[in-house]
């Protein structure tokens, strides 16, 4: 099985350090961590089609940019999940971008519902 690959941007902090270390510790577990370092939205978006990752992890107090520019250019990216780590609030934010076809009242109803599989 191909292990999912990780990319952590900008590791600046002391949080995506651990969070670097933690991954490479997990290589053997389905993992393969990435790092790179990206100055602008077009640099990342390279990396991204670059590497293909399955997740991307910013630290949102040391990031040059905001998770909603990121999202917004994600878009065109099905497979990319993305996780935003704040150190300063001990919080992190999933986007998994979901598509469901709504040809039933109903089906609204199991979209609103929907939870990200655990895995």
């Amino acid at each position: 099985m191909k292990p999912m690959r990780v990319l952590l941007v900008n590791v600046r902090s002391l949080l995506m350090e651990g969070v670097e270390g933690l991954l490479e510790s997990q290589r053997n577990g389905g993992l393969d961590a990435v790092s790179t370092v990206a100055n602008n939205l077009p640099d990342l978006i390279h990396e991204i089609e670059e590497i293909k990752p399955g997740v991307v992890v910013i630290d949102e107090a040391t990031s040059f940019l905001m998770p909603a520019e990121l999202i917004a250019s994600l878009l065109n990216f099905r497979y990319v999940r993305l996780i935003v780590l704040n150190s300063r609030t001990s919080k992190m934010d999933i986007y998994d971008k979901s598509e469901f076809m709504i040809t039933h009242p109903s089906h609204f109803i199991e979209a609103l519902n929907y939870r990200v599989p655990a895995s």
